[in-house]
């Protein structure tokens, strides 16, 4: 019968009580799980931050604001003392059965542009309730440190329109700098109201409508506009046709557009947007505190170990197994290498030559030597080479719904050429990461460039006499590009998710339907900006 081992004795006298095994745990993963939140925060652009406000009858209002980061312009970047400087608002009214909650990507259209966005709840069964609730929303911008009171806007959605307008007519002493209705109808305190008789000074307006409109019909915000043309209000409507009450799917191009327009005329002296400016923490730096603390606990476990037993000389087999394990260690780690430090050199005969022997999947072979005869390569890394083989390959051949012949696709969706003389060529996988999770279920590349032009529009800026840029990489991360940059950068989206794509004589972009060549949809609109 086997003798039991007594349990080890508790010595208070060693660190932390003999609890050495279980205490690095929890404070480890605690800070490595805060630590990744430090990170994931760095990384957002935006501030937000949910408020609650009491009307004058003691009702609450709960809403949110969404604050852009430091900007980024074409500027030069602002002296320290002025990067405080208050920001233009859109204080912003959703429609029937919106809640704040469910503003965010409305609210980000505005903050991603440069300014203060403000989404608020308020009773949508009571409209005489509006008035208490949006004035006090209004006091709460007005208090706020970052907001700009002589650039404010409002815009107003459906119903939210329909409220604002009737707080407008009735308190015209709180009128912004700018008002913008989307799909909002007459109104009847619009009959009585002293805007014929030009009484009343309102700011300058901006009405957006669908054409197709089944709940306030275009006619109504034409008849609006004519009475503000009346008064003297300086009105500017934008039909948008064969679109709807809610605009449909365009809805986030009009949102862009419309926060484009706020930015021009809230701040005339820089209209162009000012995008929120990235400064992320290192991934490593913000999870070394938890590494630290790892550290530390096993330098306190090191030491208040027992006098180690005399050591058992290891077998043979035991002695080959470490061995085997070195030898396959060193072999993972010279295959790590081989994988990673290559693609960051620069193209050459010699790097070439490796990820051919080392690098490359079989059904690689004949899309690389294509791309690799290509004279424009000089200066680029061979990661960026590899990235165009590897995704466009497969794009076409396992994840589009459509097909390409072979001459067509290594022409118009392999090479990375769009105009002669292009020196920024890594721009594939950004533009795939951001376009083809949004095309991946159309089964033509009809549907698919449509998709494709809606989002482009949507995350890019049309500023017709905006300077011209390096290349798709600048294109895409500056976010203001002019007329000629656009065509080049939608040449680049479409090829990104497998459609064939080229210029026209007209220096358009121009797409393959799979049967014939046809210029690619145009976005909804270059600019409102007049």
């Amino acid at each position: 019968m086997k003798t039991l081992k007594p349990p080890v004795p508790f010595e208070p006298s060693a660190p932390f009580g003999g609890l050495m095994p279980i205490v690095p745990f929890w404070p480890f993963f605690a800070l490595l799980f805060f630590g990744t939140l430090v990170w994931a925060h760095s990384r957002d652009p935006f501030r937000r931050t949910e408020f609650a406000v009491k009307t004058a009858a003691g009702t609450k209002v709960h809403g949110i604001t969404v604050l852009p980061g430091l900007a980024s312009s074409p500027r030069p970047s602002p002296p320290k003392e002025a990067r405080g400087k208050r920001m233009p608002v859109v204080v912003y009214a959703h429609g029937s059965g919106g809640t704040w909650l469910t503003d965010g990507s409305d609210l980000r259209q505005f903050a991603e542009l440069g300014m203060a966005a403000v989404g608020f709840d308020y009773d949508q069964t009571n409209s005489g309730a509006f008035d208490g609730e949006f004035a006090a929303v209004l006091d709460y911008v007005r208090q706020q440190s970052w907001a700009d009171t002589n650039a404010i806007a409002w815009v107003g959605f459906s119903l939210g329109a329909q409220n604002t307008l009737r707080y407008l007519l009735k308190h015209p002493a709180d009128k912004p700098q700018l008002y913008v209705r989307l799909s909002g109808g007459w109104i009847p305190e619009l009959d009585n109201s002293s805007l014929a008789a030009g009484h009343l000074s309102l700011p300058p307006i901006l009405l957006v409508h669908g054409e197709n409109d089944s709940i306030f019909s275009v006619e109504e915000a034409r008849r609006l506009e004519g009475l503000l043309r009346t008064n003297g209000t300086a009105v500017t409507l934008h039909v948008v046709p064969s679109h709807g009450h809610g605009i449909d799917s365009d809805q986030p191009v009009v949102f862009r557009l419309i926060a484009e327009y706020c930015k021009a005329k809230l701040t005339p002296s820089h209209p162009l947007p000012e995008f929120p400016r990235l400064h992320p923490y290192p991934f490593l730096l913000c999870i070394s505190l938890a590494f630290a603390w790892l550290g530390f606990w096993l330098y306190l476990r090191r030491k208040s170990r027992p006098v180690p037993e005399p050591k058992i000389p290891l077998t043979k087999f035991e002695i080959g197994l470490r061995v085997t394990a070195a030898i396959l260690a060193t072999l993972a780690v010279a295959d790590t290498a081989l994988h990673l430090i290559p693609p960051q050199m620069q193209v050459s005969p010699c790097t070439l030559q490796i990820a051919r022997k080392y690098l490359l999947a079989p059904k690689w072979h004949r899309d690389f030597e294509t791309l690799a005869a290509l004279p424009l390569w000089q200066g680029q890394r061979l990661k960026t080479l590899l990235e165009h083989v590897n995704l466009a390959n497969y794009t076409i051949n396992e994840l589009v719904n459509w097909k390409v012949e072979d001459a067509l696709y290594r022409q118009f969706v392999l090479s990375p050429a769009i105009v002669s003389g292009e020196h920024e060529l890594n721009w594939r996988r950004a533009l795939w990461e951001n376009f083809y999770p949004r095309i991946r279920h159309e089964n033509t590349t009809e549907a698919a460039a449509e998709i494709v032009v809606r989002f482009l529009r949507q995350r890019v800026t049309i500023a017709p006499n905006h300077p011209k840029q390096h290349g798709v990489e600048s294109m895409w991360y500056g976010h203001i590009v002019n007329l000629e940059d656009f065509e080049i950068l939608y040449t680049a989206a479409l090829r990104s998710v497998g459609v064939p794509a080229r210029l026209n004589r007209k220096q358009e972009a121009e797409f393959w339907t799979g049967s014939q060549w046809e210029t690619a949809p145009r976005p909804l609109a270059t600019t409102w900006v007049e």
